[in-house]
């Protein structure tokens, strides 16, 4: 299993960082894109996924929340697939409240009909909605989804899923994937000692917004958990030194990791 980071940016970022996506490449050949933001399909070009290849190459998709730098791309990358001549449904993986939501608020304008037509959001996906703290198997590799809080304004506040992963079929490690949250650190500490890698939503900008985890929050953790944290969903060019802090660094933009059997 490989985790590729296609972006590793802000949602107000530059194309030197893009924002924060990536591709899970299965033992199998095959790809889930983990998030499609508005910048997903400039980035997965540079990675020479192309247009008209995209039937082909996405095998599946899973959606961590709504924010545009997490679903801008999914029209572009609904209509790409559809109207592809070789086409392959993408598979769609996210928590059924958000899959509601998401072609409710924010799809269904532009892809709720073609000419002719009205469409829904399984027209275009294979949708496998999932409930809090499902698990999931993809490609012999098992996701099991960690709500983390972003925006809290009432019990209908805007939660991320994060991913815990591992292959299913090998002894091979699990790592475990934030997506954007507030700063969690008991959450972290209790998955942290079960995982090699975390990669982890990090705000690096001079002022806290909250609704992200801050740099100088993350330099409170303890050691062994940071000797383990990779830090992503930065701000362009960050004035940090991860790894004189104890970190494993910022993740780079098309930076790839391999996680095999132990």
């Amino acid at each position: 299993m490989k985790i590729k980071f296609i972006g590793v940016g802000s949602a107000f970022t530059t194309p030197k960082y893009y924002q924060s996506n990536m591709l899970i490449l299965a033992r199998s050949g095959k790809k889930m894109l983990v998030d499609c933001g508005s910048d997903a399909r400039f980035a997965l070009s540079e990675c020479n996924i192309h247009n008209l290849n995209l039937s082909q190459e996405i095998d599946a998709v899973y959606i961590s929340h709504l924010h545009a730098d997490h679903i801008g791309g999914m029209e572009w990358l609904a209509f790409n697939t559809y109207f592809c001549p070789k086409r392959v449904i993408p598979k769609l993986f996210m928590e059924e409240r958000l899959m509601h939501d998401m072609w409710n608020h924010s799809l269904k304008g532009g892809l709720g009909r073609i000419e002719g037509k009205k469409m829904n959001l399984s027209d275009y996906f294979d949708c496998r909605p999932l409930a809090n703290g499902d698990s999931f198997l993809w490609e012999g590799i098992k996701f099991k989804l960690v709500q983390m809080p972003h925006v809290i304004l009432d019990e209908n506040g805007h939660c991320s899923f994060g991913l815990l992963i591992k292959e299913a079929e090998y002894e091979g490690p699990a790592v475990f994937v934030t997506m954007d949250t507030q700063f969690q650190p008991e959450v972290v500490s209790r998955i942290g000692e079960k995982v090699v890698a975390i990669f982890h939503d990090c705000e690096t900008s001079p002022f806290k917004s909250i609704i992200h985890t801050h740099y100088d929050d993350l330099c409170t953790l303890p050691k062994t958990l940071k000797k383990k944290m990779w830090l992503y969903h930065y701000q362009p060019d960050p004035d940090c030194q991860p790894e004189a802090d104890g970190f494993k660094g910022f993740v780079a933009k098309g930076q790839e990791f391999e996680f095999t059997e132990k």
